[in-house]
């Protein structure tokens, strides 16, 4: 029990890739890309205008960035001898082909007026990692944690922009990801890791009568998560999802989405917490569009329950509020509040309350700088035994009639980055995090608090 415990020590508060399952919708590999570099997660910044090739464009480049990280397995600050700061190195080539994105099939050099049969976007992105460590006072080194993550993504779109249309798609990541680390040197689960390969595939069709005022889309996601690490064990989801979107005015719509799921675990012979299966199920309804030429709001309300099989469930009510002002060519503002629930590493669960704001800046169109903030309240489900699915002790720090206990997470990001050319620029980034919490698991009463700082330079190169 206290190696499950203490890995899940690292993953308190991490979104897990199943997550995306609950967006009734096929899922982008931008999804599970857990890195924290801003431009390797942006397609925006990843891609350049394209090099055409006939009817196709390819988007080739590179990016490395060299930086400093406080707390490499998020330990908490009373556990000092797993705390380790480190130097980090990350390169990152990349190449994408498609046929002709928007830019080009509306420009001058692009003699096709006619809509495609099909589009299509291909490609694979690499991500070297590289850590050198700081703190000699660690039990663990961590340049053990060389590795090399991958995301590759392949999609068809049949008759887009036609009354009927037909999606297929398929993902690979592979995240690199550290593990727990505590202040025992013997401890098996400081020499693990969180690496992990996710595999995606998804299949759906859309009715869109009357140039696009009414869509109506349908299908089916499948993902696996498989770790590197047999201690953690793998899963399984299945789901279907659909969306409706009716454009009630020029730029307004109202919405509505639902999925249901099926998650199941692969293996689960040496657990003896969580890892229940489930029957999650989605549904939001509501409002997206402009309120004024510079104004923008979405409205989503609706309900969400997750249905393991045992242990902790989550039946509530869940919803977006987002604004957004454009203030003017340059510079936008966006702030909004999200309730949802996640996949948790232990508990089953969490029910993140979230406030969001985002502020972006451009200037001369060279200079483009981006900050984000954000707090979060995180309302997890008891620790359950895996064979009776009641609360598991011993946990402290839980309320001590249902065993929920709740963490506080707070992060913010600012990026900046000066484009000498439209294929090459240079970027910063500074991010901190730091998750409050009082709990403590497993036989030593291991806290699951923690803060991290990290800042990096860097460079790219993409067309």
């Amino acid at each position: 029990m206290r190696r499950l415990l203490s890995a899940a020590i690292a993953a308190a508060g991490v979104v897990l890739a199943g997550e995306a399952m609950a967006q009734g919708s096929s899922p982008s590999a931008q999804t599970y890309l857990a890195d924290r570099s801003v431009w390797l997660q942006d397609r925006s910044l990843l891609e350049g205008r394209g090099i055409r090739t006939g009817n196709f464009e390819m988007h080739p480049g590179i990016g490395v960035d060299f930086g400093f990280d406080s707390n490499v397995f998020n330990a908490s600050s009373s556990l000092p001898n797993a705390q380790q700061s480190a130097l980090r190195l990350r390169v990152a080539p990349s190449f994408y082909v498609s046929t002709l994105g928007q830019q080009r099939s509306t420009s001058s050099d692009s003699a096709t007026t006619a809509l495609p049969t099909v589009n299509f976007r291909g490609g694979v992105g690499l991500v070297y990692h590289e850590w050198i460590g700081l703190s000699s006072s660690s039990t663990r080194d961590v340049s053990t944690l060389r590795n090399l993550g991958a995301q590759a993504t392949l999609r068809f779109d049949f008759f887009p922009q036609r009354t009927w249309q037909f999606g297929v798609g398929a993902d690979f990541i592979r995240l690199v990801q550290p593990g727990a680390s505590d202040d025992n040197p013997a401890a098996t689960i400081a020499r693990a890791t969180f690496n992990r390969n996710t595999l995606v595939g998804s299949v759906d069709v859309a009715y869109a009568p009357g140039r696009g005022v009414f869509e109506l889309r349908f299908g089916y996601n499948i993902l696996a998560n498989i770790f590197d690490n047999v201690t953690f064990n793998n899963s399984m989801t299945h789901s279907g999802f659909a969306r409706m979107r009716w454009r009630f005015l020029p730029k307004t719509a109202l919405v509505w989405e639902g999925s249901v799921g099926s998650l199941s675990y692969l293996d689960t012979t040496g657990a003896t917490t969580g890892l229940f299966s489930a029957t999650p199920m989605t549904t939001r309804f509501g409002m997206t569009g402009l309120l004024t030429n510079r104004v923008s709001l979405l409205v989503l309300a609706g309900y969400q329950g997750t249905f393991y099989e045992r242990g902790d469930n989550a039946d509530t009510i869940v919803g977006q509020a987002e604004v957004q002002w454009l203030i003017d060519g340059r510079s936008r503002l966006r702030g909004g509040f999200l309730r949802d629930v996640q996949s948790a590493a232990f508990g089953n669960f969490f029910t993140r309350n979230r406030g969001y704001v985002n502020y972006m800046q451009s200037f001369s169109g060279r200079f483009v700088l981006s900050a984000d903030a954000g707090v979060s309240l995180n309302q997890y489900g008891y620790v359950a035994n895996r064979a009776t699915g009641a609360p598991l002790t011993p946990v402290s720090g839980v309320d001590a009639t249902t065993g929920r206990f709740n963490t506080v997470r707070i992060d913010g990001t600012i990026f900046a980055e000066y484009r000498l050319s439209d294929v090459f620029g240079i970027n910063a980034s500074v991010r901190g995090e730091t998750l409050i919490s009082d709990v403590k698991l497993g036989s030593q009463q291991l806290p699951i608090d923690w803060t991290r700082v990290d800042a990096f330079l860097g460079a790219r190169a993409n067309w």
